[in-house]
């Protein structure tokens, strides 16, 4: 088999979706006690973009092949939110079923608010999308009560592309918010990662936190992220372009 002609298209395809570590790698490497990570960034010698990075897991206790966590597995929703769609009816036309699309629905509709503190008015949209290299954020939310500031890097797939939630692009969100804290460009905040999907002509929210178990030496296996809980979210009327 030859070199790909795009190495990076290549191993995106690869970790696109959570297909088992068989459809990642060959057997071959697989004994070894590897798996394939996607990773963004450039390496800083020879300044060349990675597209993705092998890591050692060895074996388990009881010789048993290690795979890597790094894809959201949903779980069965926690509750179920009804949205009035107020969405003006004059765009509903022209609304596709793209990434793009629920950013609109959760601006007009006030989604995050809803699905984090069950009260409209809570969550307010900063910028989207927020283009910090390597780590473009999809969408950059913030809410302030009683003087406690919450940050939420958002990350979202549309039924169109039927893509996985990738834990490392959204570590990588994650570490850039903490690097923007630390060179003090940012107040100090809480950061509350949300990973939207649309599906079913609604979309299910998942509030995560950091996983206290996730090393980046001892415990490289271990997911990036825990879920919170998970929300329903169902609108009435229903979004045509979404069914």
């Amino acid at each position: 088999m030859g070199r790909p002609t795009s190495v990076s298209n290549f191993v995106l395809d690869l970790t696109r979706k959570d297909k088992g570590i068989n459809r990642r790698l060959p057997q071959e490497v697989i004994e070894y006690g590897y798996d394939l990570r996607k990773k963004t960034g450039r390496d800083p010698d020879s300044k060349e973009s990675y597209c993705g990075t092998f890591v050692y897991l060895g074996r388990g206790e009881n010789g048993e092949v290690l795979e890597l966590h790094d894809w959201l597995h949903w779980k069965t929703p926690d509750k179920t939110i009804t949205v009035a769609n107020v969405t003006p009816t004059a765009i509903l036309p022209y609304l596709s079923n793209d990434e793009g699309s629920i950013f609109s629905i959760i601006d007009y509709c006030d989604i995050l608010s809803h699905a984090v503190f069950e009260e409209p008015q809570k969550i307010f949209r900063v910028q989207n999308p927020m283009k910090w290299q390597p780590n473009e954020i999809d969408g950059f939310y913030l809410s302030s009560i009683n003087e406690r500031v919450t940050v939420y890097p958002v990350e979202t797939k549309a039924s169109s592309t039927d893509d996985d939630i990738n834990l490392v692009q959204m570590n990588g969100q994650y570490e850039t918010f903490v690097t923007k804290m630390q060179n003090q460009q940012m107040a100090p905040a809480s950061i509350r990662p949300l990973a939207i999907k649309m599906q079913g002509g609604g979309l299910n929210v998942a509030v995560l936190e950091k996983n206290a178990m996730y090393h980046p030496i001892t415990n490289k296996a271990a997911p990036y992220f825990i879920i919170c809980n998970i929300v329903r979210i169902e609108f009435n009327p229903r979004i045509p372009s979404w069914e």
